[in-house]
C-alpha cells in the first residue's frame, strides 16, 4: 500500500510532462498512469536532463584542457627564455675568452722598433766616406780603398728612376718591362717580399698583382690631378662614380632582379669612352699583354681611356666591398655579386683586345686576402698578421679576431662565386676559369701544420660552403680528393685543434648528414 500511494503522489508530478494535461480528473490520470505518451515524455525529460548535464561536463573539461595548455606555454616559454639567457652567458664568456687570447696575441711595440736602429746607421757611412775622397783625390793607395765606399751610392740612383718611371702619364708602360729584369738581384735583396718570388706553394704572378696594386692607387692620384685642373671632369667622374656604387648595392639574390643594377653599371662604363680622359696602357693593369686581335673586337688599339681604368677599378672596389659587409655575415649573398663580376669583366665591349680586365679585380683580391695565393703568416706576429692580410684600424690597431674571420669569410666566399661560374652555354669567356679556384685550393691545404693558421681555416671553409656541388660539376672524382684533403685531412693536421679548423670538420659532418657525402671513409 506504501508504493502504491507513492506512485499516486509521483503521478501529478509525472502529467506535468505528459500532454494529457490537467483536465482529467484524478481517476483517469491514475488509470492513464502507464500510458506510453506519459512514459515518452518522463524519458523526453530525462534526456533534457542528460543532455544539460553532458554539456556542463564538456565545458568544464573544455576549460581544464585551457588551462593545462596555457600551463604547458608558459612552461615552454620560460624554458625558452632560460635556454636563451644561458646562451648568451655562453657567448659572452666566449667572447671574454677570445678577448683574453687576442691580448695574448698582442705584440708588444719595442718589436718593429727594432728595426728602424739599422737605416739610420746605413746612410750615416756613406756621408762620411764621400766627403773623405773629395779632398784628397791624388792619392794613389786611398783610391783603391775608397773606390768601393763610392760604388754603393751610385747604386741607388739606379734603383731610384725604376721607382719614378710609373709616376708619369703611365705611356712608358710598354717597355717598362724591361728595366727591371736588369737590377732584379739588388731588389731580391732589398725587397722584404723577396721571399714570396722564392716559395714554391705561392701562386704565379703574386708580385705582378701587387705591382698592379700600386699603379691604380697612381692611377687614381692622377684622375684627382686631373679633377682640379678641370671642375666638369670632376664633377662627371664623381657622378659615375657614385652611379656604380649604388648600383652595386642594389643587388639581391631574387632571380631576375640584377638585371637593371647590371644594365646601369654596363651603361656607366660605356659612357666613360665618351668622356675626354687621357689614354693609358692597359696592360699596365693586366699579368700579360696580349697581342692585337685579327679578329673584329671592340677596344683593338693601344690604349684605352683613362676614365674607363679608374671606374673599372672603382666597380672591383666595390665588389670587393660587397663581398666583406654582404658574403661576411651570410656567404650565400656572395652569389649575384659573383654573378655580375663575372659578366662585366666577361663583357667584350669591357675587354682590351679580346682579353678581360679581371687582373683589376684580382690584384685586390691580392692585397685583401693573400691567402688565396698561397701566402702563410703567424698570427702571433705583427709581420704574419701583415702577410695574412689582417686589417688594421683608424687608430693602427689591429682589428678585432671576429671582424678578421668575418672579413675573410666574405672574401672566400666571392673568390668561390666568381672561379666556380659555367660558361659552357655562354657565348663569352670566361674571366677566372675554376682552375684559378683549384690552385688556391691546392695552395692552402698544401700548407705543413707548423705554418697553417686559422685566416687560411675560415678562407677555406668559406670557398667550400654552398660551393661543393660546383666543384663536383667541374671535377667530378678529383672534386671528392680534394674535399677529403680539405675538410678531413687538412684539419686533422693541426697543431691545435681550435674553432677554425674545427668548422672544417663540422662542415665535412654536414655534408654527410644532408647531402650523404661521406668524407671520411
Amino acid at each position: 500500500m506504501g508504493s502504491q500511494a507513492s506512485g499516486d503522489n509521483d503521478l501529478p508530478l509525472l502529467l506535468e510532462w505528459s500532454h494529457l494535461g490537467s483536465v482529467y480528473d484524478h481517476d483517469v490520470r491514475f488509470a492513464n498512469r502507464n500510458a506510453e505518451d506519459v512514459h515518452k515524455d518522463a524519458l523526453a525529460a530525462a534526456l533534457a536532463e542528460h543532455e544539460r548535464v553532458r554539456e556542463a561536463a564538456l565545458r568544464a573539461y573544455e576549460l581544464n584542457e585551457l588551462r593545462q595548455e596555457q600551463e604547458r606555454l608558459r612552461q615552454h616559454a620560460l624554458e625558452e627564455e632560460e635556454r636563451v639567457r644561458i646562451e648568451m652567458e655562453r657567448a659572452k664568456e666566449e667572447c671574454r675568452l677570445r678577448e683574453i687570447e687576442n691580448k695574448k696575441k698582442q705584440i708588444p711595440v719595442p718589436a718593429p722598433r727594432a728595426k728602424t736602429p739599422p737605416p739610420p746607421r746605413a746612410p750615416s757611412p756613406p756621408v762620411r766616406a764621400v766627403q773623405a775622397p773629395t779632398p784628397v783625390p791624388a792619392q794613389p793607395a786611398a783610391p783603391s780603398t775608397q773606390k768601393p765606399a763610392t760604388k754603393p751610392p751610385a747604386k741607388p740612383p739606379i734603383v731610384a728612376p725604376t721607382q719614378a718611371a710609373p709616376s708619369n702619364l703611365f705611356q712608358s708602360a710598354g717597355p717598362k718591362p724591361a728595366p727591371p729584369t736588369q737590377p732584379a738581384p739588388q731588389e731580391t735583396v732589398q725587397s722584404p717580399q723577396a721571399t714570396v718570388k722564392s716559395s714554391s706553394h705561392t701562386l704565379p704572378h703574386i708580385e705582378r698583382y701587387a705591382e698592379i696594386h700600386q699603379t691604380l692607387k697612381k692611377l687614381r692620384a692622377m684622375i684627382v690631378n686631373e679633377g682640379k685642373r678641370n671642375l666638369a671632369f670632376k664633377k662627371k667622374t664623381g657622378e659615375m662614380r657614385r652611379a656604380i656604387r649604388t648600383s652595386m648595392g642594389q643587388l639581391t639574390g631574387e632571380r631576375g632582379s640584377n638585371k637593371q643594377p647590371m644594365s646601369k653599371i654596363v651603361a656607366v662604363l660605356k659612357e666613360s669612352f665618351q668622356v675626354a680622359s687621357p689614354g693609358v696602357d692597359p696592360s699596365m693593369f693586366m699579368i700579360t699583354k696580349p697581342e692585337p686581335s685579327q679578329q673584329d673586337v671592340p677596344n683593338n688599339g693601344e690604349q684605352l681611356p683613362m676614365l674607363f681604368i679608374y671606374l673599372l677599378n672603382q666597380f672591383a672596389k666595390a665588389a670587393v666591398a660587397q663581398f666583406v659587409d654582404e658574403a661576411g655575415v651570410s656567404p650565400r649573398a656572395a652569389e649575384p655579386i659573383g654573378i655580375v663580376v663575372a659578366s662585366m669583366f666577361s663583357n667584350p665591349e669591357l675587354c682590351w683586345r679580346g682579353h678581360s680586365l679581371i687582373d683589376i679585380l684580382m690584384a685586390k683580391m691580392r692585397v685583401v686576402c693573400p691567402v688565396l695565393w698561397g701566402i702563410r703568416g703567424s698570427e702571433m706576429t705583427e709581420q704574419g698578421r701583415a702577410r695574412l692580410g689582417w686589417k688594421k684600424d683608424e687608430g693602427g690597431d689591429w682589428v678585432p679576431e671576429q671582424l678578421h674571420n668575418t672579413r675573410m669569410t666574405g672574401l672566400g666566399a666571392g673568390y668561390a662565386a666568381i672561379s666556380l661560374r659555367d660558361f659552357s652555354k655562354s657565348r663569352f669567356q670566361n674571366p677566372w676559369p675554376p682552375w684559378h679556384y683549384w690552385q688556391s685550393m691546392a695552395s692552402i691545404t698544401s700548407t705543413p701544420p707548423s705554418e697553417a693558421s686559422p685566416t687560411q681555416y675560415m678562407v677555406l671553409k668559406a670557398m667550400v660552403e654552398n660551393y661543393e656541388q660546383r666543384f663536383f660539376n667541374f671535377y667530378g672524382n678529383a672534386a671528392l680528393a680534394a674535399l677529403r684533403i680539405a675538410l678531413v685531412d687538412f684539419p686533422g693536421r693541426a697543431l691545435q685543434q681550435g674553432a677554425a679548423s674545427s668548422a672544417l670538420a663540422v662542415l665535412a659532418d654536414k655534408l654527410k648528414r644532408d647531402k650523404g657525402l661521406d668524407l671520411r671513409n
